[in-house]
Order: structure tokens, then sequence, then C-alpha cells
């Protein structure tokens, strides 16, 4: 018999377990990189202390994603090993504790989130049917990593976007989600402005300036100018939303519209049509849609007409390097992929090539838009158009399952404009801003496929899944059964401004409501 009480052996047995892994671990990290074990500890105890962190706080978790997406790129320069993949398991996790101890509500499914599962279905059908090509890099032979493709592309803004209703809840929590996204364009803006003015000794990560994936182009701490492109762009709309709010002080709403400004030269500098389009076409929703906010678009629209006019010869040249926007060759290699694509979709219109295997079919199976253009232009690249790369994939049926998701999103984005409240901060213009962050979304998919982007592929399905998940809780309000019925409490079929004077007079019990008696619970700090 042991002269230890049962609960002290027990915790010793664990300590004893903990320690062992510890020792293991250790050991394993000497063994397997001992120049680097160092710096491999310090990440793996910061790593562990931030996993545990955001296991226990699900918005923690959510914004943990949206950062490690951010700066996947950089952190390359410090470790190998990406912290993107375990931050994501570890926020599908941390929504699942927190709605198993009542933390958190469990999302609302509906129509979007169906469709969005069979998509997910049949990409991964796609991964494991044979087809005719093998997926790989047709120049090294490499395999490509399919699953990549799917996680970057489909599973990564689906399920993004499904935790945001849950989330994104309050006021408090789409704050943070919104100053994190302030202040990564910030970062891009910083960046990409010292690279062509600098003193480039200030640019972090050093590739940005030193080995740029594109030359002459603000490439941000992406590498790449199209994501680059669509940070600054969905910074910009939140700076201008949040310097618009009442209770924004009068510095900082001075100091929004002055980083605005930064983010539209910023976008400039990408070199980019496609993120320059995408500002010219938030700009003009903001002229159209932004009701009560709308005059900060309005000068925008002004300022950057001035620009344009004023430097109009250098705009409009062929000198890419430059910011000209003329320039053919890339609306050749663009032509010649869409026929391409076209191609693979009359010849497998079902079940696609395959997913990830378009780049090895462009090689072998590559045709010319037209006999005007260049044979050699677009050849053997993945698709630089995001709808027709997913025809060519996954048939007709992925590419309707992919529209039908888009179509149905933006459906209920137009219901949350016009349903919510327009005087509160989870209102119609926070609507707005999740609209043009999908508008984004669509604009830079004319010229890329944004698949085998993360960033760009999950920050407008985050955003939306913001919106949405208000919709969903404002309607939980404004449809409840009435007094004396099961569930009652309110009248139903309320209008958006009853509903709203009704949180302004009983504002504990309408969070309560929306959100199943745990409103304020989950919140960054965690649940009290």
């Amino acid at each position: 018999m042991s002269l230890l009480p049962g609960r002290f052996r027990a915790s010793s047995r664990r300590d004893l377990v903990i320690g062992a892994i510890t020792v293991v671990g250790v050991l394993g990290l000497a063994f397997a990189a001992p120049d680097d074990v160092g710096i491999l500890l310090a990440a793996l105890a910061v790593g562990a202390g931030v996993g545990l962190l955001a296991l226990s706080n699900p918005l923690l978790a959510l914004l943990l994603v949206f950062v490690s997406s951010f700066l996947r790129t950089a952190q390359k320069e410090f470790v190998s090993m990406e912290a993107l993949t375990p931050a994501f398991y570890a926020m599908v996790l941390a929504l699942a504790l927190a709605v198993a101890q009542r933390a958190k509500q469990m999302p609302r499914l509906g129509v979007i989130e169906w469709l969005m599962t069979v998509y997910v279905v049949w990409n991964v059908l796609s991964m494991w049917l044979p087809h005719e090509y093998e997926a790989i890099d047709p120049v090294t032979g490499a395999s490509v990593d399919v699953w990549r493709w799917i996680f970057s592309g489909v599973l990564l803004p689906i399920v993004v976007y499904v935790v945001a209703k849950s989330v994104l809840d309050d006021e408090r929590s789409v704050r943070y989600l919104l100053w994190t996204t302030v202040a990564m364009g910030a970062y891009s803006a910083w960046v990409s402005i010292l690279q062509f003015h600098g003193p480039k000794s200030l640019v972090w990560p050093s590739y940005i300036v030193d080995s740029p994936n594109w030359k002459g182009r603000a490439n941000g701490v992406f590498n790449q100018p199209v994501v680059n492109g669509m940070i600054l762009v969905i910074a910009f709309v939140v700076c201008l939303f949040l310097a618009s709010r009442p209770d924004t002080k009068k510095w900082m709403r001075w100091a929004l519209w002055g980083l605005a400004g930064l983010l539209a030269y910023s976008v400039y500098l990408t070199h980019t049509r496609a993120a320059l389009l995408a500002l010219v076409v938030v700009v003009g929703l903001g002229i159209v849609f932004a009701a009560g906010w709308r005059r900060a678009f309005v000068v925008s629209g002004l300022l950057g007409l001035a620009a344009v006019g004023a430097n109009a010869s250098t705009f409009f040249s062929s000198d890419r390097s430059a910011g000209g926007v003329g320039s053919s060759n890339e609306v050749y290699d663009r032509l010649n992929i869409m026929a391409t694509s076209l191609r693979a979709i009359g010849e497998h219109p079902f079940v696609g090539i395959g997913i990830g295997r378009f780049q090895v079919y462009n090689t072998y199976e590559h045709v010319t838009w037209s006999q005007e253009i260049d044979w050699n232009r677009g050849l053997g690249i993945i698709s630089h158009e995001n709808e027709l790369g997913i025809g060519a994939e996954l048939g007709i049926p992925g590419l309707l399952m992919w529209l039908a998701i888009l179509v149905t999103v933006f459906w209920a984005l137009w219901r949350a404009m016009h349903d919510l409240p327009r005087d509160t901060f989870l209102g119609a213009p926070l609507a707005l801003v999740g609209g043009m962050a999908m508008t984004v979304l669509v604009v830079n998919g004319i010229t890329v496929d944004l698949r085998v982007l993360d960033f760009a592929s999950m920050i407008p399905f985050l955003y939306a899944g913001m919106v949405v998940g208000q919709l969903d809780r404002f309607n939980a309000v404004r449809f409840t059964a009435r007094p004396g019925a099961a569930g009652g409490g309110l009248p139903g079929g309320m209008t958006p401004d009853e509903v709203s004077a009704w949180y302004d007079a009983h504002p504990r019990d309408g969070a309560d409501r929306a959100a199943g008696s745990t409103r304020g619970r989950g919140g960054l700090v965690g649940a009290p």
C-alpha cells in the first residue's frame, strides 16, 4: 500500500509524464538541430504558452490565426515550421471547448454553410480521384501539395467564416479584429513606402528590399503585391469606418484619416492593377452606399482623380515599374491562360482536371487566345483567374458550388446592410465593410488564383462571417415570439429602429437573448 494520498499520486504521475515528454523533446531538439536548439526551445516555450491561452479563448485563437497568416512568410526568417496550421486547429478546438462550456453559442448553420460543406467535400474528392495528369511541378517534377491547396483556398476561409460568426459576437471582439487589421495595414504601408523612399534599413523582413519576388513593386510582408494590395485596401476601408464612428476621439480620427491616405498611396506602390481596381471599386461603393459616412469616400475619390490627372502620362504608360497600367504582356498571359482554362472545362466538364493540376495541364495542353498573341505567353503557370481556375480543376459542378457560395454570402451581406440598424457600431455601416472585403476578393480574383494565397482567401470571409453573425443575432431578437409564448419577452416582427431602441433600453437583456445568455463571455480576457 502506498503512503501517498490518491490525489498526490495522480498529480505526481502527471508531473512525471510531463517531465518525461519535456526531456525527450529537449533531447530531440539537441540531436536534430544542435546549433539552433536555443531559439527552437524559446519558440517552443512561446508557442506552448500562446497555444494554451488560445485554447482557453476562441477570440484569441481566431486572432492568432489571422496574425499567423499575415506573418507566415516572414516567420521563415526565424524557423522553418509555420504557425498557421497549428493555430488553425487550436482555433477549431477552442471554439468547440467554448461551445461545450456554454461560453459561446454554436454558430447558426444555414444554406451558406451547407453549400460550403458540399464544396469542401467536392475538393477532397477531387484530390482522391484519379486524373489524367499527376499533381506535379512540370519544371522540377516535384509533387504538388494538393492538401495545401485545399487548406489555404477552401478549408481555411470557410472555417474562419463559421468561427467568426460565433466568436465575433459583441462590439469589443469586433473592435479587436478591426484594430488588428489597422495595425497590419499600417505595417504594410510602412514597409511599402520605405521600400521606395527609404531608409531601406528600417524595412523588415529584409527580403522585401533584398530579394523581392516582384522587383519594383511593393510586395509587403507577403512578398506578393496582390496580397499586399488586399490588406492595404481593406485596412483603408476599416480606417474610414473607425474614423466615422461618433465615439472616436478627434485626434484618433485625424490619425486614421492620415493613415488611410498612406494606405491608398501604398496601394499605388504595389503597381498592381487588381489592387488599384479594388481601391477604385470600394471608393465607388462607399460613395453610393456609405450613408452617414460617405464624405471620406468622396474626398478620397477626388484626391485620387487629382493624383491620376497630375501623373497621367506615367500612370497610363506601359512601364509597370513606374506604376503604369498600360502594359499588355500580363494581359496576354491571362488571355492565354483563360483559353487554356476554357479548354480544360470543355474536355473535363464534370470532375475537371483535378485540384492542383492546372500548372501541369497548362504546360502540356496550353493554347493561345488568338493568333495575334504569342503562344508562349502564360505557358506553364497556375491559373490567373480564380473562377476559371476552379472550373478547370473541379469541373462545372465545383465552379457552380463556388459561385453559389459567393452569391449567398453577398446576399446575406446585402440583407445585413438593409436590416441592421444604421446608428449602432455593429449595424449597417459594418455590414458595408464586410461587403467591401468580399468585393476585394472578387476583384482580385479576376487576375489571380487566390486559392494558393491563404491570407487573401481568408480575410474577406473573416469579415463576411463577422457581419453575418451580427445579422443572425439581430434576427434572433427581432423575431422573438410575443410575450407569454414560449421563449417570449419581445414583440415579434420589430423594425430595425425598434430593435435598436430596445437594445439601448435593455443592453444586458438584449445581449443575453441574442447570444443565449453568454454575451460578454469568452472575450479576449477570457470568461469570468
